[in-house]
């Protein structure tokens, strides 16, 4: 059975309705030295781990971004060994594809990176990444949450290349750390997934910064919502059952 799910967030704000609701506890698992924060906690018998990546001293800002994701990952992996790893956190979005502000997401098929561009042999698609996401379709359908491609870059900003890049592989999210994480995930075998929640429309009117601004508390607020019924969902289950394909379902 799933007995440790570890969630990995990038900033506070997104994290702290998530502490609040499961009153999870700040501890002290993770070395010292690095900047992650980690509460831990239980619903019911599965224990919950949430590491958020800590704040920058220099700027007092959060560490977002593939860089923390990647070293936060592997830490959190070495040092907890969850049998389910989540990267929990907020995307843009795209209105065409049925997304309103709020809407969350659940990861399918792969991660993609839309940034990574390097027209030579064999780099090109390393680049791009295609690391597999777990299948969790019956959970999507049994929760009634959309699922879709989750894409990964190091800039919030909106860019018309790194858009094309976005809906060449039909993504419904753009994000800043979840392949990032699912690097080191197909590294390790460790299981995998995301839960994006919406905060701005790539493809309608305004600078993705302020939509993130403006939005963001209610993002965070359904985020909460579904992150919990995602961990509840996995109470009393393997990580097989998961992602084993319901065939009555799909005829």
């Amino acid at each position: 059975m799933i007995k440790h799910i570890c969630l990995l967030m990038a900033m506070r704000d997104e994290a702290l309705p998530i502490i609040s609701e499961l009153a999870l506890k700040p501890v002290e698992l993770l070395p010292d030295h690095l900047p992650f924060q980690m509460f831990q906690g239980q619903l019911d018998e599965l224990i919950v781990s949430l590491v958020v990546s800590g704040r920058d001293p220099r700027y007092d800002v959060d560490n977002i971004g593939t860089q923390a994701a990647t070293l936060m990952a592997y830490v959190a992996i070495e040092h907890l060994k969850p049998d389910l790893v989540i990267s929990a956190g907020t995307a843009g979005g795209f209105a065409r594809q049925g997304a309103d502000i709020g809407t969350v997401y659940l990861s399918s098929d792969r991660f993609v990176y839309h940034d990574r561009r390097v027209p030579l042999p064999g780099f090109d698609e390393s680049g791009i990444g295609h690391y597999p996401a777990m299948d969790v379709s019956n959970m999507a359908s049994d929760l009634e949450l959309p699922v879709g491609v989750i894409s990964t870059g190091s800039s919030l900003e909106k860019s018309e290349r790194d858009i094309e890049v976005i809906e060449g592989y039909n993504a419904v999210a753009k994000e800043m750390e979840a392949a990032a994480i699912a690097w080191v995930c197909w590294i390790r075998q460790q299981p995998f997934l995301a839960i994006k929640s919406i905060t701005n429309l790539l493809d309608q009117p305004g600078a993705s910064e302020q939509q993130f601004v403006q939005n963001l508390k209610f993002a965070c607020s359904q985020l909460q919502q579904q992150v919990i019924r995602v961990l509840d969902y996995c109470r009393n289950k393997t990580i097989e059952q998961l992602a084993e394909v319901d065939t009555a379902r799909s005829l």
